[in-house]
């Protein structure tokens, strides 16, 4: 048996990243469910069994697209985890977050969207970003945290994807979205950390009254 050289294997990577590139590009165009893997391949000039090697169907394929998204997410939970529990930390993670969003994410958001079977697949199989997000909301909620403190943190993350929905019909181009998700991020981001420092005070003044 053969071991693969370097030039090998770094021509794999680029074969793989390859096929993640023009998948996205005709799942976008095309949609997901009428792409085919023979459409792929022949764009890239490939034979079927080829691609079959790096992915074993187009779910693989779609799960492979969101999945740097998610290793950013898995990077932010291990973030949290080192910094010291203070009111603003929630505004600090939902800036960190945003600050990683680029028009590739962007795109890859909108053919999520545009996919929602494939993606409640994903959601079942623990593979998609969405699913993933309760882990942060649990860290920056904390405990005895109300369903609203909860929603609000959500939503803190969320506002890429409200972005994406609100430029839909308009001319807005993928630098406008990320720029208005920012900014509407940064201010619920505020609000989190404003509603933390109140009941951080009212929290003191119970304890001094008594």
């Amino acid at each position: 048996m053969t071991t693969p050289t370097g030039k090998d294997r770094r021509s794999g990577a680029r074969t793989r990243a390859d096929i993640l590139r023009v998948a996205l590009q005709l799942f976008t165009e095309k949609g997901f469910e009428a792409t085919s893997i023979r459409d792929i391949s022949e764009a890239l000039g490939l034979t079927k069994s080829a691609l079959y090697y790096h992915f074993r169907n187009k779910d693989e394929i779609m799960a492979s697209l969101m999945a740097e998204r998610r290793a950013d997410l898995d990077a932010l939970v291990d973030w949290i985890n080192t910094q010291p529990r203070t009111p603003d930390l929630p505004q600090r993670a939902a800036l960190r977050w945003m600050a990683g969003t680029t028009t590739e994410h962007l795109q890859a958001m909108r053919l999520a969207q545009a996919n929602q079977p494939v993606m409640r697949r994903l959601a079942g199989d623990g593979k998609d970003v969405r699913s993933a997000f309760g882990a942060v909301v649990d860290l920056l909620a904390g405990e005895g945290a109300s369903a609203a403190d909860r929603l609000l943190i959500r939503m803190t993350f969320d506002t890429t994807r409200a972005a994406l929905l609100a430029a839909q019909g308009t001319d807005a181009g993928p630098d406008d979205v990320i720029a208005a998700a920012r900014r509407a991020g940064r201010a619920l981001a505020r609000a989190t950390a404003d509603e933390g420092e109140h009941e951080g005070e009212e929290q003191q003044g119970r304890d001094g009254g008594a």
